[in-house]
């Protein structure tokens, strides 16, 4: 997933994780299409076995339809455009087999008109092995079936083109088939450009409307703080000391959104002001602002931060928000009378080290 930050608003640019080939673009993919899938493996399954009279055995059947059903699964499944050269070899390799397996057993002639299921069901396959960029294979696949009822043929003594135009009427939809891949795969590639394209521009407008909100809104904290004292030092009147305390406040919590994004929140901001006014010197530091931190870790260590400064009554107090690269997450030092303090936190928020120091009376 690729996201943008923009202060804290985020831009998720990424796409669905579905395939980005012909089978998206056909649901192929799809719940639905895992359905139609199963329904076609049932029906075909169901002719098989319901069209075994005279057949010599059973088994060559079950493994037909088990080769079947493989190379529909992978056909549907397998990723990569166009389908890779292993599996578009075992789907034409499976269609002679399914159709060979079947004729092993099958009479001649056939005691039922569906006993010559297998033609029609690999076609199907090869129709599609078209859709997914592999025209060639679909051919040596549907060759591979006419062989292997030529073979039938010859051995039963109805001569090489006895059964030949059985599969012969197979050539119509695997050319059909072939000339549909010509027409809908280069759609499909033009789709996805246009789609990855509308992403990206979405993204940048996005983008740029995050960054003006967010500019708006760092403009309009800015005036709300420091107007009322600007306007004040415009009149020319002498300031007060209470006024100029307040000018010292105002000017450490600008520079804590400047230098610290990270730690900008109403609590801390609040909690830094009331330990300044006690004077207290309070440094916050944020060097991951690329990389924020997650919502429970963010929360506890925002915590610890407020009771810190809370706790504090002199000295100073130094937070920083470590590099995304660091094994700590955050640190917090303070230094008083009494010695010093140091913690760090690691990346979920729990405290993974404490060193103090305490200082000799």
């Amino acid at each position: 997933m690729t996201t943008q930050m923009l202060g804290d608003s985020f831009v998720d640019t990424s796409r669905d994780s579905g395939p980005r080939d012909v089978r998206a673009l056909l649901g192929m993919h799809t719940v639905g299409a895992r359905f139609v899938l199963g329904a076609y493996l049932g029906c075909m399954a169901y002719v098989s076995l319901s069209s075994q009279d005279g057949m010599g055995a059973l088994w060559p059947s079950l493994l037909a339809i088990l080769a079947l059903a493989v190379a529909a699964v992978v056909l549907i499944s397998a990723p990569g455009d166009p389908l890779p050269l292993r599996w578009a070899t075992l789907i034409a390799a499976a269609c002679p087999l399914t159709a060979g397996l079947t004729l092993w057993v099958t009479p001649s002639p056939f005691a039922v008109s569906t006993q010559g299921w297998a033609h029609g069901a690999t076609t199907v396959l090869l129709c599609f092995l078209c859709v997914r960029g592999r025209t060639m294979f679909a051919w040596l696949g549907l060759l591979g079936n006419l062989a292997a009822h030529s073979v039938w043929s010859i051995v039963h003594g109805n001569g090489v083109f006895g059964a030949a135009s059985t599969v012969l009427i197979d050539i119509g939809p695997v050319a059909i088939g072939a000339v549909f891949a010509l027409t809908i795969r280069p759609a499909a590639a033009t789709v996805f450009e246009l789609r990855a394209a509308g992403a990206q521009q979405a993204a940048e407008l996005a983008a740029r409307n995050a960054a003006a909100a967010e500019r708006d809104q760092q403009l309009a904290e800015l005036d709300r703080l420091a107007r009322p004292m600007l306007d004040r030092i415009a009149s020319g009147a002498e300031l007060t000391d209470a006024e100029r305390n307040t000018c010292e406040l105002l000017e450490a919590h600008l520079r804590d959104r400047l230098r610290a994004p990270g730690l900008v929140t109403p609590d801390i901001a609040d909690a830094a002001r009331s330990a300044r006014a006690r004077g207290v010197e309070v440094i916050l530091i944020d060097d991951r602002a690329a990389t924020p931190l997650t919502g429970a870790a963010r929360s506890t260590i925002h915590t610890h931060i407020v009771t810190t400064l809370a706790r504090a009554g002199s000295g100073d107090v130094r937070v920083r928000l470590l590099p995304a690269h660091r094994a700590a997450t955050a640190s917090i030092y303070v230094r008083d009378a009494d010695g010093t303090d140091r913690r760090e936190f690691d990346h979920s928020g729990a405290e993974m080290s404490t060193v103090r120091t305490v200082l000799d009376d």
